[in-house]
């Protein structure tokens, strides 16, 4: 056999597998030289939705708290991407279904509050947060600012919950992980292995329950992700956020 065909075909046999093997870790990202706050484009995009009348703040909506951790320096990127800012919106069609969430919880789980990660994200974020996972076999975690995703449309929300004690769900991985197990898809295997405990899933699908029948659609590979519609509805129906 030639020498490039044979490279070729050990190439294709093995890198799923070495693929396979690095997403079973967290994600460990180089911080930043200089972490940066982003602050005049905070700002504009405030402004943006402020003046929009396609979104909605959720801020001080009932029923949810914020943990906006990209607000912080305490994220994957290194930067704090909102100038610690402590504001959400939505695209108005996501809010309601929100609003819809709210009160299934509040029915089903008296005392529970969603604890919200992120919303509608403009895109000089998600360019941020791009570029930290660029070129590394994490990189199919974050889209790209073009054509951008979900959250660049107002469409998604990352949460979680927390119960009528005020303590968090565990639901066996960090936000933003990164790893096999943080998703739906990895469960199986995580579970046999012990990465993950029956309770950490089980969690995991009292909020994806809710959320279901709220009418999100879960992102199966980061338990946190919902999408008001699917990616192709969203796509040819609705526009991205200009900034």
């Amino acid at each position: 056999m030639p020498k490039k065909l044979t490279l070729l075909v050990i190439l294709f046999f093995f890198l799923p597998f070495c693929f396979a093997q690095n997403i079973n870790t967290p994600f460990v990202p180089t911080p930043p030289k200089e972490p940066k706050r982003f602050c005049k484009e905070a700002e504009k995009f405030y402004t943006l939705m402020e003046k929009s009348k396609s979104y909605v703040e959720i801020t001080s909506l009932e029923g949810l708290v914020l943990d906006l951790r990209y607000g912080t320096f305490e994220n994957f990127s290194g930067h704090d991407l909102y100038c610690g800012g402590k504001r959400a919106f939505l695209h108005r069609d996501a809010e309601k279904k929100l609003r819809k969430a709210i009160q299934i919880l509040k029915q089903e789980f008296p005392g529970f509050t969603f604890v919200i990660f992120d919303a509608a994200r403009p895109l000089y974020a998600q360019e941020a947060l791009r570029k930290t996972v660029r070129n590394t076999p994490y990189s199919h975690f974050v889209s790209s600012p073009n054509p951008g995703g979900m959250h660049n449309f107002g469409l998604a929300l990352d949460l979680t919950l927390k119960n009528s004690d005020g303590v968090i769900l565990d639901m066996g991985t960090d936000f933003d992980s990164f790893e096999a197990a943080a998703g739906k898809q990895g469960e199986k295997e995580a579970l046999k292995t012990g990465r993950l405990l029956p309770e950490q899933v089980k969690n995991r699908e009292i909020l994806r329950q809710i959320m279901k029948k709220a009418g999100f659609v879960a992102l199966p590979s980061e338990w946190w992700h919902f999408n008001a519609y699917p990616s192709k509805y969203v796509r040819e129906n609705y526009s991205r956020l200009p900034f």
